[in-house]
């Protein structure tokens, strides 16, 4: 059989191309050519990420407290080879909806087994948040919420109130949150067959467990705070107050911060980051102004900590006679004290030095604004 010629079969005549045709033959040509290579390479598997795990040992820190994995994670789920660090985010955001897996990244320190977990371009406040998936506990009477290992515990009053308690190792802290709609609160007092009449009459109350902090270091606060009180320049200051377990006594320290007349910022570091040392108080100054908790120390306290914190404010430093505020705070609720209440004020309050080293970690800023 003769092959049929077409018009372009010519015998003796060369097909003529163009530059830029012969360029669009190559370019199909490479592109096959790369196709049946590839089509001959077998692929390859992506190699299995190694999943971190941490067992019970291990403690979680965040900026103003320090817990156990065993905190968030039951320790009879907890095997011997340890749960992977998204079992330990998952308990953390039970209680903290901000912890997200899309929000949450870890520092770790594996030489001492600690863990630092960070909800970047969270909200702030440590409760309250849509989203989360706690369910709360509700108990008939304070000493049986005290004896409950859950972080979140409410009780029922007999005015129909709920009460949230919160404790730390420093103290405890009882707020009222509302009124008893919630289907738990119904739930519990059908279990334990009572009404409202059979609960206790509560108020909020606050209650320091440790011995109470020195006088002397309530002097010291104030010498402190009046140092950054000039005649034509005023600035804030803050202190905090640690508990040296190891020791049994109280350590004050000051934070490295930046400072002007209406505003403090704070710069973190590590310093006391360990079991052995409890954060118990933090104090700021308003200079000559008056002694109150700003809008910004509504929006900033608590922001992470996973109990209730202490806070007190010191003004009109200016005069002989002082003012301060000071409450327990645990996101938006909070319970005001007074100064005597965890400060042994039965000696006289003479001038005391405190350390010059402070006075480095201060670094003033002129005008308003940081």
């Amino acid at each position: 059989m003769t092959k049929e010629l077409s018009i372009f079969d010519v015998v003796g005549v060369e097909d003529v191309l163009t530059e830029e045709e012969k360029a669009v033959l190559n370019a199909e040509e490479d592109k096959k050519a790369k196709a049946k290579t590839t089509a001959a390479k077998p692929k390859q598997k992506p190699k299995p990420i190694e999943e971190f795990k941490v067992t019970a040992e291990w403690t979680i820190h965040f900026p103003t407290e320090a817990f156990r994995v065993s905190d968030f994670v039951d320790e009879d789920d907890i095997p011997e080879d340890g749960v992977t660090l998204e079992i330990v985010r998952q308990g953390i955001e039970r209680h903290f909806p901000k912890f997200s897996a899309a929000r949450t990244k870890w520092d770790m320190d594996k030489d001492e087994k600690r863990l630092f977990p960070d909800a970047f371009a969270g909200s702030k406040g440590a409760i309250g948040e849509e989203g989360g998936r706690f369910t709360p506990s509700f108990f008939i009477n304070v000493d049986d919420a005290a004896a409950s290992k859950k972080f979140y515990r409410y009780v029922i009053s007999k005015d129909k109130s709920v009460f949230a308690l919160f404790d730390a190792p420093y103290g405890r802290m009882l707020s009222r949150i509302g009124q008893a709609e919630d289907e738990f609160v119904f739930e519990v007092m059908d279990r334990y067959n009572v009404t409202f009449r059979d609960m206790p009459e509560l108020t909020n109350t606050f209650e320091w467990k440790f011995k109470k902090i020195p006088g002397s270091i309530y002097a010291q606060i104030v010498a402190f705070f009046r140092s950054y009180v000039m005649e034509n320049q005023q600035y804030e200051v803050a202190l905090r107050v640690y508990y040296d377990i190891e020791k049994a006594e109280y350590v004050v320290a000051c934070p490295k911060q930046r400072v002007t007349a209406v505003a403090i910022k704070f710069e973190h570091t590590n310093e006391y980051r360990s079991m052995r040392y409890i954060p118990v108080l933090e104090v700021h100054s308003h200079n000559v102004m008056r002694a109150f908790f700003s809008e910004t120390d509504n929006k900033n306290e608590q922001s992470f900590n996973t109990s209730f914190g202490v806070f007190g404010v010191f003004g009109r430093l200016n005069k002989d006679e002082i003012e301060t505020v000071f409450r327990a705070k645990m996101g938006e609720h909070e319970v005001p004290f007074k100064a005597e209440d965890i400060f042994d004020l039965s000696l006289g309050m003479e001038p005391v030095s405190y350390p010059a080293d402070w006075k480095q970690n201060v670094t003033v800023v002129e005008g308003l604004y940081l």
